[in-house]
């Protein structure tokens, strides 16, 4: 019979805890070494600790020991925290969609309070906090004396603001001395665009696009290596959804769009970073003009 395994002290618990955490934050893949000396010294703690959590963490398959040169990343376990944070971002993102269908519809009055979202909407009272913040930090709503919020006026100016504002960012983040064209996902993403293009055009295929039309913009921006811009980015592309995330496109704008998107891709897989910087700016720039004419 196998002996059976001493329990796991509460600082090797802990340190597991912790090292699973700094692998996350680092987001690493399987196959990652874990260097026993780097871990001693972010966490301010000797070998022998280290080694009793790393010993826990194989017992528990999520490393594997490499016969004596230490252990590597087996998998990444989704940690209870990020369980916790998913479910809250599903909920936030259910009312963000439920308050802009409302909004859309003119079911929402420009005035409102928490409460009156609380009750018509049928959510907590955290989440509606949460999304309320998160709609003031777009530019979206603002807080009013006590508990009721206003929407901003003019939706139209807010969109316009912002193809301002990404004309002078997203053709720069192509030209970012970091910028390295993720060629698989170019691939990948000319497939899908060409398929869209071919397609039979149905109704409700426009309002279907603006996923991909987000995607598009926010890989490029990670491509850019240059974090704030992927922010931003992905910024603008909450505030898009907002505002015209219910929209159908007309056939001939989302086929004008997956030209210029297919344009932008064959410049940068021939490396001219100038050309696709350009063919952005005139890609945004046409893309205010036909929305202000919608």
């Amino acid at each position: 019979m196998a002996a059976r395994r001493p329990p796991a002290s509460r600082l090797q618990a802990e340190l597991a805890r912790k090292i699973l955490r700094l692998l996350k934050d680092q987001d690493v893949e399987p196959g990652h070494h874990l260097v026993e000396l780097d871990l001693c010294a972010a966490f301010g703690v000797s070998r022998t600790p280290v080694r009793g959590a790393l010993k826990l963490l194989a017992a528990e398959g999520i490393v594997a020991s490499r016969g004596g040169r230490g252990f590597v990343l087996a998998k990444m376990p989704v940690l209870a925290e990020d369980q916790e944070s998913t479910g809250e971002d599903e909920e936030d993102q259910r009312l963000f969609e439920a308050l802009a269908a409302a909004r859309s519809s003119g079911a929402l009055a420009d005035q409102f309070t928490q409460q009156e979202v609380v009750r018509r909407f049928g959510a907590k009272l955290a989440t509606v906090m949460r999304v309320l913040r998160h709609l003031g930090e777009l530019g979206l709503v603002e807080r009013k004396p006590g508990n009721g919020w206003a929407f901003v006026p003019d939706p139209a100016r807010i969109l316009n603001e912002s193809y301002a504002f990404r004309r002078a960012l997203e053709p720069q983040m192509l030209l970012q001395p970091g910028f390295r064209l993720d060629r698989g996902w170019a691939e990948r993403a000319r497939a899908q665009h060409t398929k869209l293009r071919k397609k039979p055009w149905r109704a409700g295929d426009g309002a279907g696009f603006h996923a991909v039309n987000a995607e598009f913009h926010e890989q490029l921006a990670r491509c850019s290596g240059n974090r704030a811009m992927l922010k931003a980015v992905q910024r603008q592309a909450q505030l898009r959804d907002f505002l015209i995330g219910q929209w159908d496109y007309p056939m001939e704008q989302v086929h004008s769009a997956i030209d210029d998107h297919l344009e932008i891709l064959a410049a940068l897989e021939a490396g001219y970073a100038d050309k696709a910087a350009a063919l952005m700016l005139h890609h945004l720039t046409q893309s205010q003009s036909q929305n202000e004419a919608a």
